[in-house]
């Protein structure tokens, strides 16, 4: 599909309200040449939005702190939009190369872990004729999206089910949510992920993998991001050598402050072979990009089975 639909100003009124910005900012012109290019547009969906609010008027609302916390992504309003627009446009480029046809072709779309739509609504311009839906655990964010944001918004609990029928959608996609749960529970949901995906469909998730600890293990910034310290990093890199699968679970109070989240949520680090072979009775493994999100995460491809 062409991607810059993600970025490009669907209504008139707005596309005519990017022209003048562009005209009237020099700045803007050294960045961005081209005024109707995708570079260009995303900035204005993004940075854009929060300099004009006649340019906010046109896209979806923004969630407040207490939403954006819990969040992938940065906590600052810039880094919300820019990151969601990017990952995206991730998810759209990674169905094209493992499910083999394009993103156009997509009926709809299920977030598992969907927070106040950081991602989701971006899919609303690029996907236009795609019925899209979200679940989280946390019940404000669902309702956030309920009344802000286009699809369908259901709560989930910390175990399967699922509100949705079997084989609902084409995508379903986890960001930064299987980086979290422990085994039992990433074998379960994956399992009810595969159920709610048609057979043809893809199923993205993220998860932490041995760069991730690594990086942490060098980088107290990191080290406060995952609440692991370098000792733990280190080791956990060290774990991955021999084990498939490593769970941390994070302090009481962090998990408080979440809202919602099992009682043991934390940071997990799949190995090469749980990635593959943990799933094998429900998904069919189809390959990962390691560091895809953000250069942080890997992300791995799964096709549902039928048994």
């Amino acid at each position: 599909m062409d991607h810059a639909r993600l970025f490009a100003p669907g209504a008139p009124r707005l596309a005519q309200l990017a022209a003048r910005i562009h005209a009237e900012r020099p700045d803007l012109r050294a960045l961005f040449p081209v005024a109707d290019g995708t570079a260009f547009w995303q900035w204005l969906g993004t940075y854009g939005l929060l300099e004009y609010p006649e340019v906010a008027a046109h896209y979806p609302p923004l969630p407040g702190d207490d939403l954006r916390i819990a969040v992938c992504g940065g906590m600052q309003l810039a880094e919300h939009l820019r990151t969601g627009a990017e990952d995206c446009k991730l998810v759209l480029e990674l169905f094209e190369l493992f499910a083999r046809r394009p993103a156009d072709t997509l009926r709809s779309v299920y977030e598992f872990g969907c927070g106040p739509g950081r991602a989701l609504r971006w899919f609303e311009q690029a996907l236009p004729a795609a019925a899209l839906a979200g679940t989280d655990v946390r019940l404000a964010a669902i309702d956030w999206c309920r009344q802000h944001l286009r699809g369908r918004f259901e709560p989930n609990g910390v175990q399967p089910p699922l509100p949705f029928a079997d084989g609902s959608f084409d995508l379903v996609f986890a960001l930064s949510v299987f980086s979290h749960l422990n085994r039992d529970q990433c074998v379960a949901w994956m399992r009810e992920l595969a159920r709610v995906t048609r057979p043809e469909g893809l199923i993205l998730i993220t998860t932490h993998g041995a760069f991730a600890a690594a990086v942490c293990g060098r980088s107290p910034a990191h080290q406060q991001l995952l609440v692991i310290d370098a000792e733990d990093a280190r080791g956990i890199v060290r774990a991955l050598a021999t084990q498939d699968f490593v769970h941390r679970v994070l302090p009481a109070s962090v998990r408080n402050a979440l809202g919602g989240v099992a009682d043991d949520y934390g940071q997990a680090f799949f190995g090469e072979v749980f990635a593959r072979n943990a799933f094998a009775d429900c998904a069919e493994y189809l390959g990962g990009v390691p560091c895809a999100l953000n250069l942080w995460q890997d992300v791995h491809a799964y096709r549902p089975r039928r048994g």
